[in-house]
């Protein structure tokens, strides 16, 4: 199975015998099967394996052959992040290692709303299964994504305080944003991945030019509410980073100024954790300009 374009691949009968077997085989022995027996073929037809070459190599300037292993190596990462996720709905337990998380709470404390953004790095879902929110968070998710997936999302999420809206798929649900706001609640938003080519903002990372989705951005803006960026970078002893990033600006701007720098500081974080954690990047769109 894998992600493109927002939809996890596989049926509901391949998700269920995933989480039969990884309630009586460990993760590690699953992520040998797929570096093995998945990855080598998924990056022979993957679109999104030629994009994340090109990333290596023209964005972070690596060698061909460099390029090459750190795409397979990529590709086993994203993997193993996608397992993890199954692995929770089976009730696995993974350490996470929080930075940033005062500020964090001091936002879920206050009545106000905020706009939590994440992106296609590491595997920020992770934290909705240990997070426990004292606010609802509304999670804007691909509304075409398979029914069982997003059952299961729900189950796992318990009372975590989350809730999902569909978004993507034609049918407005902006009145379900507006109201959550209007509550004082969490719309939690990756802004890396964009729906129409109309509603874009530019900015940079690694020192090109890149394009984002405007919406989150607007939505903040608009009403004049904190921004945050929430992250989790996998580990190599299998535990996750959970990083908490305010996005601070200038709210007396004109609001195609105050967009811009949420924008860029968006990109700065994603950049920044991408230094740290090189190999994390699964955004596998063509985001570039």
């Amino acid at each position: 199975m894998k992600l493109r374009e927002g939809t996890t691949y596989g049926s509901a009968w391949m998700f269920r015998m995933l989480i039969r077997l990884l309630k009586s085989v460990s993760t590690k022995a699953v992520y040998c099967f797929m570096a093995v027996f998945v990855i080598p073929v998924t990056m022979v037809f993957s679109p999104g394996a030629r994009l994340t070459f090109r990333y290596f190599h023209y964005r972070r300037g690596y060698g061909w052959w460099k390029s090459l292993c750190a795409t397979y190596r990529n590709h086993c990462l994203f993997g193993q992040t996608v397992i993890d996720k199954f692995a929770m709905y089976a009730g696995h337990k993974f350490k996470i290692n929080y930075h940033g998380l005062e500020v964090y709470k001091q936002l879920m404390d206050s009545p106000k709303p905020f706009i939590q953004l994440s992106a296609h790095i590491g595997c920020s879902e992770i934290l909705g299964y240990s997070l426990h929110l004292n606010k609802p968070c509304n999670v804007l998710v691909y509304g075409g994504e398979k029914q069982s997936l997003m059952r299961y999302r729900k189950a796992s999420f318990g009372d975590s305080n989350i809730k999902m809206i569909p978004v993507g798929t034609g049918t407005s649900h902006s009145e379900e944003i507006v109201e959550a706001l209007d509550k004082g609640e969490i719309v939690n938003a990756f802004a890396d991945r964009f729906m129409n080519a109309n509603k874009l903002v530019m900015a940079t990372l690694h020192g090109y030019g890149v394009k984002l989705a405007k919406g989150p951005f607007s939505l903040a803006t608009t009403r004049g509410i904190d921004v945050i960026m929430v992250s989790a970078m996998k580990e190599r002893d299998g535990s996750y980073s959970a990083y908490f990033t305010p996005l601070p600006y200038d709210r007396t701007l004109p609001k195609n100024q105050q967009r811009q720098q949420i924008a860029d500081g968006y990109t700065a974080e994603i950049e920044r954790l991408l230094d740290m954690y090189p190999l994390q990047w699964f955004n596998y769109s063509d985001l570039w300009e």
